[in-house]
């Protein structure tokens, strides 16, 4: 019997829905009153930022291809000359003189790679006077009965809300097929819309201050020096915005269609005595193609001959077909507006149905932001306000571009992951350049950066991240995940020669000190600790995130070649790299050693959790195999936590994963309640401190890995948040290529469906379930996990544990 109230298969059972049936909505009663607080769409390539006003709106847009300037040769080739001593004096204990000539030698020139950029601003104003003066802010006065309803399942933003007796109503969507911005008002009486349309691209602010030159009045940040060439009007119904970032030009244009009169003043367009207004939006820069305007006028060709309701059909055709396919229910959520939900959950309140509205919330960023053919996402996926973004919103790869990723295919959205495959084979051509110019070595190396171009040069004067170069293994092994999940030999064979360069750099890299292979110089990202004479350095050879990295790449490389069959020569060369990295150890307070000895640690309750890798993203510290690691690494998140660390943000969604593979049940409750309810801003960006997406989809990966891992076998609910007593979850993946549905009652399994997209051997752990498929029993084998099974492709797999286990109250069945 299930609880009362409980449906474990409402709002995800696939099937088609309309907006009343499923409960993954974001609803608010007001707009937003400051950027990150607005409501992200996109298609990977074009993002925007709805504040949601209904008097003044702004739509702050994002082109992915829009960067400031465009590939630059940073290589610093003195440090050829310099490596060799450079070395030695970190082996003999000379840090600070190694660290001089390491800023003098390898520091990039100049010291930072190009940085993301915006796009501008669509501005629009309904029966406004004069709304566009300097100053003006955002303005939703006069308007009743507001709603605003993000539906995650189709990617449509409706705003409704009635003024002088007209109820008015938009929608607002990204189209990934017509590579569109869809915006369409109406109006209930005919002839009460008079829109004015304008396109900018000026600083943001939403700072308001009250304007002394009008007593009363307030003037916001809108305001300053125009970041474009040209803002004109191209025929009587598109207005078009161009310009330049350094190098790179760029075009963008509104197309407006309505019925009533649309008035070409040149500086905007006015659709006046409206009941239906559509505008269409379309952007290009030159890292695309050669004739922006014309690419863009095309596209808005197109989509205004196909009509709006054809685009939109196919738009939410698309966009739910990603969606629906994986979904998590932790029982009905109640009428309230998300604000409401998370004030409530910053006070203390516990709403598990607001963490499965959190989770496809991250699914929701993952199809908005990485689609095929789009750039990968950097800090702030695709969305940001600034020409001069914090940390330049590029790709950090000492964990933040990584953890954008971690989510896509245990969360079904397996071909999302493919930009990240992109840009690494930019990257292998600006990395060969820099192996060899920097060097002198073979294959390629990327340091703790790049960009838009792949720029692999080392970033920043900064000593704790600028020497690390082991992020490019750690992005090789994404190649590998990727194959794990969908079998995909072919993507596998055309990333072999970047994943080769890469093991060709470490070929030479590694440096043999007394039989032991180690990376020198490098840093534990981006941790420091203290020397003998009580100064601090973070330079260092052979950390603990090195060797684990190292170590999962170079047996990745093995078994691709075997798969490939290619390279034989080079598997006892890989491993024989293998066999002489440094092992992990374990320090005198039972916690897994960051460096190659215990030092005392500058900051103990560091963000970076580096030396855990071998737990989470890796798998080669895991409770089968190395059982006493798994202690160590227990303890050294408890001395973090101690001090301070993985309270908020990317650094906590980080913990949240690793508990999960220690299977800690009530940690990963406590995190994940406070990775939504402290870390949070209304929309559910990871933007209380500043904006960066990674922290949105490491939660997202943390929660999947409670609920499903696959990293030795298939391991059901496996750290099941003690506060989710029933629930379920449709859609999930598990390496080998399984699909799981799994559904729970008081915190036990009471169901599970597996269905194989390959035929073999699956293996589960726990105890012993029963197995059907058609109807027909299934004799699973026990094994020292817990049991297995033979599979067919496409066949679905029952598993459900007997009446007498399923009647206790213990727990997950691990």
């Amino acid at each position: 019997m299930q609880a009362s109230g409980f449906n474990p298969m409402r709002g995800d059972t696939g099937k088609k829905k309309d907006n009343t049936e499923h409960q993954y909505h974001l609803r608010y009663n007001a707009p937003a009153s400051v950027w990150h607080d607005a409501i992200p769409l996109g298609n990977g390539k074009l993002g925007a930022m709805a504040y949601g006003h209904i008097g003044i709106e702004r739509i702050q847009l994002n082109d992915d291809s829009l960067w400031y300037g465009t590939v630059m040769d940073r290589n610093n080739a003195s440090l050829k000359e310099n490596l060799q001593t450079i070395r030695r004096l970190i082996l003999s204990g000379n840090i600070h003189q190694a660290e001089e000539l390491i800023m003098q030698h390898m520091a990039g020139t100049p010291n930072c790679m190009r940085h993301y950029s915006t796009l501008g601003t669509l501005n629009l104003a309904l029966n406004r006077h004069l709304p566009f003066m300097m100053g003006w802010t955002p303005d939703s006065s006069g308007a009743e009965a507001y709603r605003s309803d993000l539906d995650l399942m189709t990617g449509i933003l409706t705003i409704t809300h009635t003024q002088e007796g007209v109820q008015y109503l938009r929608e607002m969507f990204v189209s990934h097929d017509f590579n569109i911005l869809c915006y369409r008002l109406t109006a209930s009486v005919p002839g009460a819309i008079q829109l004015d349309v304008m396109l900018n691209r000026v600083p943001i602010s939403d700072t308001v201050v009250p304007d002394d030159r009008r007593p009363g009045r307030k003037i916001g940040g809108s305001w300053g020096t125009l970041f474009a060439d040209s803002i004109r009007t191209a025929d009587d119904q598109t207005l078009m915005m161009q310009g330049h970032d350094a190098d790179v030009a760029f075009a963008s244009a509104a197309r407006v269609i309505c019925d009533g009169k649309l008035h070409n003043p040149k500086t905007q367009l006015m659709a006046r005595g409206c009941s239906e207004v559509i505008i269409y939006l379309a952007s290009s820069t030159s890292n695309r193609t050669d004739d922006l305007c014309g690419d863009v006028m095309q596209l808005l060709d197109t989509a205004q001959k196909e009509g709006y309701n054809a685009i939109r059909a196919a738009h939410v055709n698309d966009f739910s077909s990603l969606m629906n396919r994986c979904s998590l229910y932790l029982g009905p959520a109640p009428d309230e507006t998300t604000d409401v939900r998370l004030a409530k959950a910053t006070a203390g309140e516990r709403d598990p149905s607001l963490a499965a509205l959190y989770f496809q919330f991250g699914r929701y960023l993952l199809v908005s932001g990485s689609r095929q053919g789009s750039s990968a996402m950097n800090l702030q996926g695709i969305w940001n306000a600034d020409f001069m973004p914090m940390w330049d919103s590029k790709y950090t790869i000492n964990i933040n571009l990584q953890m954008n990723y971690w989510p896509v295919e245990a969360c079904n959205l397996s071909e999302l992951h493919l930009p990240l495959m992109d840009l690494l084979k930019k990257m292998q051509q600006q990395g060969r350049k820099t192996a060899a110019e920097m060097y002198g070595m073979r294959g390629m190396v990327c340091h703790h950066n790049t960009d838009y171009y792949g720029d692999c040069a080392p970033q920043d004067w900064y000593m704790a991240a600028m020497p690390w170069v082991t992020g490019s293994a750690w992005l090789g092994l994404h190649v590998w995940e990727h194959y794990l999940y969908s079998g995909d030999e072919n993507l596998l064979r055309e990333m072999y020669p970047v994943l080769k360069d890469m093991a060709l750099f470490y070929e030479d890299f590694l440096l043999d000190v007394d039989g032991k292979l180690l990376t020198c110089p490098s840093v534990s990202p981006e941790n420091r600790y203290l020397l003998p004479d009580g100064s601090d350095t973070p330079i260092c050879a052979g950390p603990a995130m090195d060797n684990q990295i190292l170590r999962e790449f170079f047996r990745a490389c093995i078994q691709i070649s075997r798969l490939l069959h290619t390279d034989a020569d080079l598997i006892a060369v890989w491993q024989d790299i293998v066999d002489r990295l440094p092992q992990d150890q374990i320090g005198l307070q039972g916690q897994l050693l960051e460096w190659d000895r215990e030092y005392q640690e500058l900051t103990p309750g560091m963000s970076h959790v580096s030396h855990l890798y071998g737990c989470y993203p890796g798998s080669s510290i895991n409770w089968r195999d190395t059982p006493a690691l798994m202690q160590a690494v227990s303890k050294s998140l408890a001395i973090r936590k101690e001090h301070g660390g993985g309270k908020e943000h990317w650094p906590l969604a980080w913990f949240i994963n690793l508990h999960a593979r220690l299977l800690d049940r009530e940690k990963v409750d406590q995190e994940i309640h406070q990775m939504i309810a402290h870390s949070t801003v209304r929309n559910f960006l990871n933007a209380t401190f500043v904006f960066q997406i990674d922290g949105n989809l490491g939660a997202t990966s943390g929660i999947a890995e409670c609920l499903l891992q696959s990293h030795i076998a298939i391991h059901l609910l496996p750290a099941l948040p003690l506060s989710w007593r029933e629930g379920s979850v449709k859609g999930l993946r598990a390496r080998g290529g399984c699909e799981v549905d799994i559904i729970w009652r008081k915190g036990r399994l009471t169901k599970a469906s597996i269905t194989p997209h390959r035929d073999g051997q699956i293996s589960v752990v726990g105890e012993m379930l029963t197995v059907e498929c058609d109807g027909a029993s299934v004799t699973p084998d026990k094994t020292d996990l817990g049991f297995s099974f033979a599979s067919k492709r496409g066949k679905i797999y029952q598993l459900r544990p007997s009446p007498a286990n399923l009647d206790h109250d213990q727990g997950s069945v691990c």
